[in-house]
């Protein structure tokens, strides 16, 4: 089975942000009123378009016959579609979950820079929150998909609970390949995945950029 799954558009498309800093604001994601259905197209059977779309698409494969890799060497379709599986929102207060509509209170707010100011004048700070949210396999909208996923929701990332999230030393500690990434021949080099972007989608192989919003390091 062939999936395509496309992390900047899941997130622009269910997208439900707060920047709100003196309140929690936010509601549950409606499975039905609140999806943008016409982005999961264009629907592909190998390289047929079934359903065609407005929407940029992947390079799909030529044979519309797959088979699995296992012992038993079962066939299947190919088939390619944009499939909504994750949430993403920020907030600039602690324990927001925006797309919940619930304020958290968590009394030991000290992790993670919980205790960051708003702003300094500088910049801005926000929390980062990730969702699973498998809306085709709730809905059963497509059926017998091998790789569609089929977990509950839950929530998966809390950036309050990551004490690398405004402690650069500390991420850095964690993570040292950011440094190769950060130098401006590399920085420049985001400059064709943008363009390429704007075309269409973006370039896999630069996977340190993220289209026209930048570098994904540090």
């Amino acid at each position: 089975m062939n999936k395509r799954f496309f992390y900047s558009i899941i997130v622009g498309l269910f997208f439900i942000g707060s920047l709100q800093a003196s309140q929690c604001k936010g509601h549950f994601v409606n499975p039905i009123t609140d999806i943008c259905w016409d982005c999961l197209f264009p629907l592909t059977i190998g390289s047929s378009e079934v359903v065609k779309s407005q929407y940029p698409d992947t390079k799909n494969p030529g044979n519309p016959i797959c088979s699995c890799p296992n012992k038993l060497q079962l066939l299947g379709v190919t088939i390619g579609y944009w499939e909504p599986f994750a949430l993403v929102d920020v907030t600039r207060k602690p324990y927001c979950m925006v797309n919940l509509g619930v304020q958290l209170h968590i009394k030991d707010q000290g992790l993670g820079g919980s205790q960051m100011p708003d702003t300094d004048g500088r910049g801005a700070f926000y929390y980062v929150h990730w969702y699973k949210y498998p809306l085709m396999y709730w809905l059963q909208v497509l059926t017998s998909i091998g790789c569609m996923e089929t977990e509950d929701f839950d929530v998966m990332y809390l950036s309050e609970l990551d004490p690398t999230w405004n402690d650069s030393e500390f991420a850095f500690v964690l993570n040292p390949e950011a440094t190769l990434f950060t130098t401006p021949p590399v920085r420049a080099s985001c400059a064709a995945d943008a363009t390429k972007a704007f075309a269409g989608t973006a370039m896999d192989s630069l996977f340190w950029c993220m289209g026209a919003q930048g570098s994904t390091y540090p």
